[in-house]
């Protein structure tokens, strides 16, 4: 067939100008819709993360809204001397029963793990005292204790028992209020005997158990010897919420007039105290410096409770595969004792959504820094190491850092009692 004179086709030229320009086209597209994919995957995680703080901080601000005081604050009455006795004829009474803890909060070490990462690991607790008004086990409340039952056919009210109870399953009465355990323990420790997968030790998971009639001798949730170890823990609680990186609190004393931690927190009656550590009783731990010896254990006239705290949680980012993997890692090891830290990312150390309070997570250690302690130059940041009541360790290069979603809650404790004289001003 003969071609017209007329007809003409693409050049070469013109065909290689044309993929170039539809290349350039596809090229700004994808860039577009990469761009427009990063905003709803950012803007889903942060949702989600959103999400799983309101399922952890609120649940514990309604058991610290119904803590319950001791029904007496009244010291006892000092023993007969022994004259006394034998001119009555009657023998020594025995000493007046312990009361019954109502707030106690600090760190308790696992025993029990398997190797030697979780060894003497500090997991930090709350235990309290609750009206029973606020556990959700009204059902089981409300029948507790109601039938007659032969033998010791009534039960503790705990997680494990309503587990394995029945509708015909009866438990002891309650007497009105409950014991209530916070406890955030690395995930990894929990795990059985032999079972595989991953260990990342930074990552907590947060539990929480309950008991009724409270004071149980060998079971109470107040005395951290009844769960400091994983099967105990387990036993007692169940998981509320996984992918951790912190769980603690704030107690703030009315004289302190900040949440800025003490650093030289002083002794004495009036110490203006902020710590993590609480015992209402000032008669258990003995480290606490509002600590008044043993004594104080029956002797409910000096229990003080704060009339603040501040809730704190820290959620490690969440992945497809769940948390595990930090935001960045070590780009050289480090000793138990060095302060300067050569990381592969400093840029997330500055997000405004961290606070004031700088913290990172280096594996299960936790440490300390500040904006300015950050050269981004360098790759490297100073930091205070030990923090939260971890200790120092050694790490090695390409260990993972993590930074996570931190959550605070501020509240106003509904029980408030402090034994000695406070200026009405200073009760804000």
């Amino acid at each position: 067939m003969k071609r017209s004179p007329n007809a003409r086709g693409f050049t070469l030229l013109e065909i290689l100008i044309a993929m170039a320009v539809f290349a350039m086209l596809g090229s700004m597209i994808v860039v577009f819709l990469r761009s427009s994919l990063d905003i709803f995957y950012v803007g889903t995680r942060d949702s989600k993360q959103l999400d799983r703080q309101d399922s952890v901080l609120p649940q514990l601000r309604g058991d610290f809204a119904s803590i319950a005081l001791p029904a007496d604050f009244q010291a006892p009455a000092p023993p007969p001397s022994q004259d006394e006795l034998d001119r009555r004829g009657t023998v020594k009474p025995p000493p007046p029963s312990a009361v019954a803890q109502r707030l106690r909060a600090g760190f308790v070490k696992l025993k029990q793990v398997a190797g030697d990462t979780f060894k003497d690991y500090p997991c930090y607790y709350i235990a309290c005292v609750v009206a029973d008004a606020n556990e959700g086990a009204d059902r089981l409340r409300r029948r507790a204790g109601a039938v007659p039952a032969k033998g010791n056919d009534l039960k503790d009210l705990t997680p494990k028992s309503v587990i394995e109870g029945d509708r015909d399953t009866r438990y002891k009465a309650t007497g009105g209020q409950t014991e209530v355990l916070w406890i955030a323990v690395p995930a990894a420790a929990m795990r059985t005997p032999g079972e595989g997968g991953p260990v990342y030790p930074a990552i907590l998971t947060l539990y929480r158990g309950f008991r009724s009639p409270i004071g149980t001798p060998g079971k109470s949730l107040l005395m951290p010897e009844n769960f400091d170890t994983p099967a105990e823990i387990k036993a007692a609680c169940r998981p509320i919420a996984e992918g951790l990186l912190h769980f603690g609190a704030r107690w703030r004393r009315v004289f302190a007039k900040s949440w800025e931690l003490d650093l030289a927190i002083g002794y004495g009656a009036r110490a203006p105290y902020v710590g993590p550590v609480w015992d209402s009783t000032r008669a258990l731990e003995k480290g606490w410096s509002l600590h008044n010896g043993i004594a104080s254990l029956s002797d409910p006239s000096d229990d003080i409770f704060p009339p603040f705290v501040r809730l704190e949680a820290t959620l490690a980012i969440n992945t497809q595969f769940g948390p595990g993997r930090g935001e960045f890692t070590l780009r050289e090891g480090c000793s138990a004792d060095e302060t300067m830290l050569k990381v592969s990312n400093t840029d997330i150390l500055m997000q405004p959504s961290l606070g004031k309070d700088r913290w990172m997570k280096i594996d299960n250690e936790w440490v300390h820094y500040e904006l300015r302690d950050v050269d981004f130059a360098k790759g490297q940041i100073r930091v205070r190491r030990g923090m939260r009541g971890t200790k120092k360790v050694a790490h090695d290069s390409s260990a993972w850092c993590y930074v996570g979603t931190p959550a605070t809650l501020e509240m106003r404790l509904p029980v408030f009692h402090d034994g000695f004289v406070v200026r009405e001003g200073d009760r804000r």
